[in-house]
């Protein structure tokens, strides 16, 4: 067993630490105490200032963008979808045209298969529901 050593602290106590321990505790007692009256200075700030609240003009130019979105999105689909009744009549005029028995004719045959599988093809459609909070307080 190790015996246990009596140590005496008092006036006449000296211990040694070097220039560099001694810079290196000043710097981080330093760096504290100035983040701690920074974060106070900003705690104070936030206190004064309004709380940040979506209001209800803010929800309704985002519906208003979005039923935008959704109308142009729509009439992106219907203009595709005219364009491919317009490719698939010009294929079949062009195929009644040239019909001679050569391979151009597999060539179109093949065209119109593939027309009819993109056109029987259902769009993935999903649907994204979000619930948002409106308060019923007007600020006007």
């Amino acid at each position: 067993m190790m015996p246990l050593m009596n140590m005496k602290i008092s006036e006449s106590t000296e211990f040694k630490i070097d220039l560099k321990t001694v810079i290196g505790i000043i710097m981080l007692t330093t760096t504290l105490v100035g983040m701690y009256y920074t974060l106070e200075k900003d705690i104070q700030l936030a206190k004064t200032l309004p709380p940040n609240e979506v209001t209800r003009l803010e929800y309704e130019l985002k519906e208003e963008w979005n039923e935008k979105m959704i109308i142009q999105l729509k009439d992106q689909v219907e203009v595709l979808e005219e364009t491919t009744d317009i490719l698939k009549e010009e294929i079949k005029i062009t195929s009644a045209m040239i019909q001679d028995g050569t391979e151009a004719d597999a060539m179109l045959d093949e065209l119109n298969k593939k027309l009819e599988e993109l056109q029987n093809r259902k769009p993935k459609t999903r649907v994204i529901v979000k619930e948002v909070e409106v308060s019923k307080k007007r600020k006007w």
